[in-house]
């Protein structure tokens, strides 16, 4: 039967609420952009200021707390959360039994952290760590109580109170923690800065969100069904991750890991700014459409478009202008790190453009896939980790990095091509851009490091800085003329300037 004239059919109407969807893929990174770039420029001006006022050693010490506390953490790292998001329909029930967990694994944790505090000091023969390990115990108690509430702002696409809860807090625990540093002069700044922060985000958690959880079981088995999978998951990403940093603490000193620890916060910046806020907002669009694999496979390759326009600019400007990052930015004594840093910029860039991969089997509620793939890339990283740490020492880490990055890379890619029936073209097609864009951004920046020397570091810094900005943004616009103004990244952005004399695209719908 036609519809009524005047109103859509109920074809029109689905597509036109599809099209909404798809847009909140761009409005919500955006916001999640914003949320993480807010977040992290202050942890990167908070690690530039901390960086000056401590030791290497220092955050090798925090550095390795850390991941003992991480290993702890990872028990119960259920991932309670993206099970709420990715099940079409929740009762309070569930959100009381995730809530309910995460309190009784919090107390569990913090017992396990002090009765090992003792032991984890006499193994790495450094007393520091026993009372650090203590403060840390509490930061666990406290985390288990933050509302679970709060995970419909991604569920219901929220991004703007998603923006305000995660800023917030950052900014209240950044001035404290850089006031203990500057009052310190220790490691105690970093330790008591994490306990500030966990307590102003589980206080903050209740102020923004009016669900008051209370104990509760019956929900249990049935997310754990799906998050079990991600509890593996969990384990290893901790195993590649942490258990590299106690090696390397272990096998080499405190002042090794520091520089390891602060090199990977800076080289993985593109993805801890880019990539993670990108697969957080898009997560949830997946998840309502993981039973139409059309749309869902659109909504994919708009995703890998805007990460790698995103991200591979920003790691080969990492890479590129690391030398006088370091000793600009954090100074003499952070010198030693700059090869560990261009490797670890480098083997971002393939992680995190491939990074967005797991949400399409999560939304899909095929975990396992996820964590056969992350097993796969922990074999292949340790494979060349323990040689090339024996012989290369801390330079070995960087290059393990991203050698086993670069041979699970057209893995990975493989994989997500047979998932969704995707033709390689139009992969290839969202990937082009950003990859031709960044290797005349790399070789400008070159040119620029070669012809001008500036004696101010810091303006020689600016000057390769924009030279790369300006001729990444300039070539890929060239690219994106001559091919018509395919949707995507750059299409989306002068749509939404709204120009008047915007040319139409060559494609299909702008999603």
């Amino acid at each position: 039967m036609p519809s009524p004239p005047g109103q859509d059919s109920p074809e029109q109407q689905k597509q036109t609420r599809n099209n909404h969807t798809h847009n909140k893929v761009y409005s919500g990174s955006v916001f999640m952009l914003i949320t993480r770039l807010s977040i992290k420029s202050i942890g990167l001006i908070s690690s530039i200021f901390l960086a000056r006022l401590l030791t290497p050693e220092d955050f090798g010490i925090v550095a390795i707390t850390i991941a003992i506390y991480a290993f702890i953490e990872l028990f119960g790292a259920l991932a309670l959360g993206t099970a709420l998001i990715q099940q079409k329909d929740n009762t309070p029930d569930d959100y009381n039994s995730a809530w309910t967990f995460n309190v009784l694994f919090g107390f569990a944790a913090a017992i396990c952290l002090a009765l090992i505090a003792p032991l984890v000091a006499s193994y790495y023969a450094d007393p520091r760590l026993q009372n650090v390990l203590y403060v840390l115990a509490f930061v666990s108690l406290l985390s288990g109580f933050h509302n679970i509430g709060v995970i419909n702002f991604q569920r219901d696409l929220n991004f703007r109170k998603e923006l305000q809860l995660q800023l917030v807090p950052k900014v209240i625990s950044f001035v404290i923690t850089l006031s203990l540093a500057f009052i310190l002069r220790n490691y105690w700044a970093l330790v008591l800065g994490v306990l500030c922060n966990q307590l102003v985000v589980t206080t903050y958690s209740f102020i923004m969100h009016p669900h008051r959880p209370r104990i509760c079981f019956s929900s249990f088995n049935k997310l754990f069904k799906f998050s079990r999978w991600l509890l593996l998951n969990n384990v290893v990403y901790f195993i590649n991750d942490k258990v590299s940093q106690l090696i390397v603490g272990k096998a080499l000193s405190p002042t090794a890991l520091g520089y390891l620890s602060l090199g990977k916060e800076i080289g993985q910046l593109p993805t801890s700014h880019i990539a993670i806020p990108i697969n957080k907002a898009t997560f949830p669009v997946y998840s309502r459409f993981q039973d139409n694999p059309v749309e869902l496979k659109k909504a994919y390759l708009n995703t890998v478009a805007l990460t790698a326009s995103l991200t591979i600019p920003s790691s080969i400007g990492i890479a590129m202008v690391a030398p006088l990052l370091v000793s600009v930015l954090l100074g003499e004594q952070w010198v030693s790190m700059i090869p560990l840093l261009q490797l670890l910029a480098l083997a971002n860039m393939f992680f995190s453009i491939t990074s967005n991969n797991s949400y399409i089997y999560l939304a899909s509620g095929k975990p396992h896939i996820s964590f056969f793939i992350n097993f796969s890339r922990l074999a292949v990283f340790f494979a060349l980790f323990i040689p090339l740490l024996e012989y290369n020492g801390l330079i070995g880490i960087g290059q393990a990095r991203l050698g086993s990055t670069l041979l699970m890379v057209l893995i990975v890619q493989a994989i997500v091509i047979r998932f969704l029936k995707l033709p390689v073209r139009d992969l290839l097609v969202a990937f082009i851009r950003p990859v031709l864009a960044g290797l005349i951004m790399a070789i400008a920046v070159w040119a620029v490091q070669s012809s001008v020397q500036l004696s101010i570091a810091l303006l020689q810094l600016l000057l390769e800085t924009l030279s790369g900005v300006l001729s990444y943004g300039l070539v890929s616009l060239i690219i994106w003329h001559i091919q018509g103004y395919p949707e995507g990244f750059e299409h989306n952005i002068f749509s939404r300037l709204r120009l008047k004399n915007f040319p139409p695209r060559s494609g299909g719908p702008l999603p």
